[in-house]
């Protein structure tokens, strides 16, 4: 039964907690068009997979002790302030604030260990495989530390390293040794990557709105083209990709939390593109770039949904229709960006024309794809 029904819900806390994540990956992305570079972009995703490996990490213990006490609340809580604080001062790879933004994140990972010690506390003698992330996050954040001490040219380093430091064994080590004991709750889980999306879909749509209200002049057609868009997407998500990783691909969690973090990369860079498509602004990117840049984006998005498809639905066919719009997207974006110009418009919507085609020929190969997604992970699918 456990395995058919989920064992836990999400908590409201952790609602408000994807807000706060997803709006900082906007924060982070919405620097991008004012320092366009490629050096600009690796630093920006870089920071980005950090608040996503802090989001996971906050997610895998509300998982591990499903909890909602106001001590639970309250490291939260702390943790997101630190968070945003980092990533306010870190958006920009060439004004990184002094030592403020390193220091932030030392102290949102500080934060990390003592959820973690406090996990662990809770859950006594089931809690010896919970001592890795306290002395990973613990032993980073004194590394981030030691740029208070360090030339502000080391800071770049010192915050990848650090942040390795304190990230990496979770994935590596840490989530895979929780699968093989059977301490993951997988609905959970699921549920909680399917929210981060949702409310990363829908605050992508919202910065346009917030944007209006500021000044800039809407274009119907390109706004309606961008919820378009926004909803293949999603439905492409919820009704053929989202769903716990199969019996037989568990050992592969990686993957599939890797594929996710695609995703939100391609999120985050679709949604500063296609606010532009959808408003007349006043100082915009050149024609070129915004294609490149849309192009690249949903390139991502696709590869994310590659990775995800490919170790929670099992079919070939669908993942390989998937692996082919990412494809076609990328070079449609390196066309757009050299060769062709066009208006930001016809790009959007050839970009719509082939996430239509994709999504119509995964339902076609999918048969009941409604009925099969809804089937439980371990029951095989044909």
């Amino acid at each position: 039964m456990p395995d058919i029904l989920p064992t836990q819900r999400v908590t409201w806390m952790e609602l408000f907690y994807d807000v706060i994540v997803a709006a900082a990956m906007l924060l982070i992305y919405g620097s991008l068009a004012k320092h366009l570079s490629w050096t600009e972009f690796f630093w920006l995703s870089a920071v980005a997979l950090v608040v996503f490996s802090m989001w996971l990490s906050t997610t895998l213990i509300f998982n591990r002790l499903p909890d909602d006490s106001p001590m639970r609340r309250l490291f939260v809580i702390a943790q997101m302030i630190a968070l945003i604080f980092a990533v306010a001062s870190m958006e920009n790879s060439e004004r990184v604030d002094g030592d403020v933004g390193i220091v932030a994140l030392a102290i949102a990972m500080l934060i990390m260990a003592a959820m973690w010690a406090y996990l662990r506390r809770s859950l006594g003698d089931d809690a010896r495989i919970d001592r890795l992330p306290i002395i990973c996050f613990a032993i980073g954040a004194a590394f981030l530390l030691s740029a208070v001490f360090l030339p502000d040219a080391l800071n770049a380093p010192v915050f990848i390293v650090g942040a390795l430091i304190g990230f990496a064994p979770i994935f590596i080590t840490y989530v895979p040794s929780l699968c093989r004991s059977g301490l993951l709750d997988f609905h959970h889980l699921v549920e909680r990557l399917g929210g981060l999306v949702l409310i990363m879909l829908g605050e992508t749509f919202l910065e346009m709105a917030v944007l209006f209200t500021k000044g800039a002049e809407p274009r119907t057609f390109g706004v309606v083209l961008v919820l378009v868009l926004l909803t293949v997407i999603w439905w492409q998500y919820f009704t053929y990709v989202a769903g716990p990783p199969r019996r037989d691909t568990r050992s592969r969690m990686i993957e599939f939390l890797l594929g996710h973090a695609i995703l939100i990369l391609g999120l985050g860079t679709a949604a500063l593109s296609l606010t532009e498509v959808g408003l007349a602004l006043s100082e915009q990117l050149s024609l070129p770039v915004l294609a490149g840049m849309l192009g690249g984006s949903m390139a991502l998005v696709y590869a994310g949904l590659t990775v995800i498809a490919a170790t929670t639905t099992g079919s070939f066919a669908r993942t390989a229709l998937l692996a082919i719009a990412a494809v076609v997207f990328a070079v449609l974006g390196l066309l757009f960006w050299s060769a062709w110009e066009v208006d930001e418009q016809v790009v959007t919507l050839v970009m719509v024309g082939v996430s239509l085609v994709t999504l119509l020929s995964t339902a076609v190969i999918s048969g009941k794809g409604t009925i099969q997604s809804s089937i439980p992970s371990d029951t095989p699918i044909s």
